[in-house]
């Protein structure tokens, strides 16, 4: 199981690599999703809790704790969560196999394959 460092890194790792995309990766993300949303992660196994905004393509800070609106939850265990940021298991995999948890609308699914 990981810990709550871990996830915590590998978190800020992804918004690292999103920050650092290309202007294209960018602008295709902030046209699927041109109004931010509030994204908020559970870690089912660790009890936690971490939310970032993302906006015009890009993930913002990261917070500790519960969001006070959201718009897209991911609720996984820290082993799938980390894996799923290592590229060793995708996401759309993962939420059809029930091993993650998806609350958003169907167009900001969609949009939050671009993550992956």
């Amino acid at each position: 199981m990981a810990t709550k460092r871990d996830v915590e890194a590998k978190l800020r790792q992804m918004i690292a690599r999103l920050g650092e995309a290309g202007d294209d990766v960018h602008d295709n993300l902030a046209k699927v999703l041109p109004e931010g949303r509030i994204v908020q992660i559970e870690v089912s196994d660790l009890d936690s809790s971490y939310w970032t905004k993302l906006a015009a393509g890009r993930l913002g800070t990261l917070h500790k704790g519960d969001a006070e609106e959201t718009d897209i939850k991911l609720r996984a265990s820290s082993d799938d969560l980390v894996a799923m940021i290592d590229g060793e298991l995708g996401l759309l995999k993962s939420y059809l196999s029930g091993r993650v948890r998806i609350e958003a609308s169907l167009s900001d699914l969609l949009a939050l394959r671009r993550l992956a």
